[in-house]
């Protein structure tokens, strides 16, 4: 659907989470005046609402005399008196989904059939498809600048490699899962099984010991059909309630790819949706698979309002206004005879992972008692 953005309601950060678990911050609540509370000066000819997206910053307005910028969520405090059928412009810049924290886990199938003439991804020169693309990933992630985390596990019959640990540096991970051989002789194993529930079992178990803040996406990558029936309850267990991390359930984003064309109507199920499952790769479309499975970008998303006790919403759609994640929203006018309690905004996006961000704020009047519903 593109870049699209939309909504408005209550006070502060808060990431829900459907069949992935995102913490981003959409900004930090700062405010552009000396006082982050309560503004007590002239009466106001514009207001410019900003919302700052603290993973990819960028310059906000500056306010001048009795044109003033505030930023951020929660609750911005004003005479009721300083307003008079007031412009308030809401602006700001949404965060792009691939500058959030993200803890990744590869599972790779290493069963026989991956290897020798007839494989689907054999060994050649200490390489194959599968190393190329976990390694090809990695670089595309981490040059965009998000706080991401790795980690791998290998399987066939059983786990046959895993990673102690989530590993920020590449150099790291690799050493650390091909245990000072070479990387290929863990990547571009060929033997055994195939054992869905082994491998997503031990990324379960990995992701378990992961960072709380940030988003959980498991990319699986397999040539056949499970040889034990373990993987659909793992996998939807992982992506609801999801993996318990520090005592808070995280849904799990699958991604699944079926490299080779054996029938991929039992790896499918494990995927999040639809759209996170490739079949029928040739082992040189695989990094290109899964680059476009990893990248992530904004495809919903709403602005609401109301006066604060009312029952209704006004909702405006934002896609029309967003470009490179910055937007401006045409003014509305504000004062004590449109919102006697004071205004409440959210603004909530939708990222592919199926991560939703939302971040709330309210205009509070000093002079006047307020009523929330």
């Amino acid at each position: 659907m593109g870049h699209r953005l939309y909504a408005l309601s209550a006070l502060l950060c808060v990431v829900k989470f459907t069949s992935a678990c995102g913490s981003a911050t959409f900004d930090g609540g700062s405010s552009g005046r000396p006082s982050a509370d309560v503004y007590h000066g002239q009466d106001l000819e514009s207001l410019n609402w900003f919302w700052q997206c603290e993973s990819s910053p960028t310059e906000p307005p500056t306010g001048q005399n009795s044109n003033l910028v505030i930023s951020g969520g929660g609750d911005h405090k004003f005479k009721s008196t300083s307003f008079s059928q007031t412009p308030l412009t809401f602006s700001g810049k949404v965060c792009p989904p691939v500058t959030y924290p993200r803890d990744i886990v590869f599972v790779i199938d290493v069963s026989g059939s991956m290897g020798g003439n007839g494989g689907n991804d054999p060994k050649v020169n200490n390489s194959c498809g599968r190393l190329r693309a976990v390694e090809s990933i990695i670089n595309e992630i981490t040059s965009r600048g998000s706080e991401a985390q790795f980690a791998i596990v290998t399987f066939s019959s059983g786990v046959a490699a895993r990673s102690s640990a989530m590993f920020s540096e590449r150099a790291s991970l690799f050493a650390d899962i091909s245990r000072g051989g070479p990387l290929a002789n863990t990547l571009c194993a060929a033997n055994g099984n195939t054992s869905y529930g082994a491998g997503l079992g031990a990324a379960e178990a990995i992701l378990q010991g992961s960072r709380p803040g940030a988003i959980k996406e498991v990319y699986f990558v397999s040539d056949g059909e499970p040889t034990d029936s373990g993987g659909p309850a793992i996998a939807q267990r992982m992506k609801a309630p999801g993996v318990l991390v520090e005592g808070k359930s995280i849904p799990v984003t699958i991604a699944t790819v079926m490299l080779g064309t054996a029938d991929d109507a039992k790896l499918k199920p494990l995927a999040s949706s639809e759209s996170l499952h490739v079949g029928a790769v040739q082992v040189g479309d695989l990094a290109h698979v899964l680059s476009q499975l990893a990248a992530n970008d904004i495809v919903d998303g709403t602005m609401r309002y109301r006066p604060i006790g009312a029952d209704a919403w006004e909702e405006i759609s934002l896609k029309d206004q967003l470009r490179d994640y910055v937007f401006s929203v045409p003014s509305l006018k504000l004062d004590v005879s449109t919102a006697p309690n004071g205004l409440e905004v959210v603004f909530e996006y939708e990222d592919q992972h199926k991560n939703i961000y939302s971040k709330q704020g309210k205009i509070l009047w000093l002079d006047a008692a307020t009523k929330t519903k």
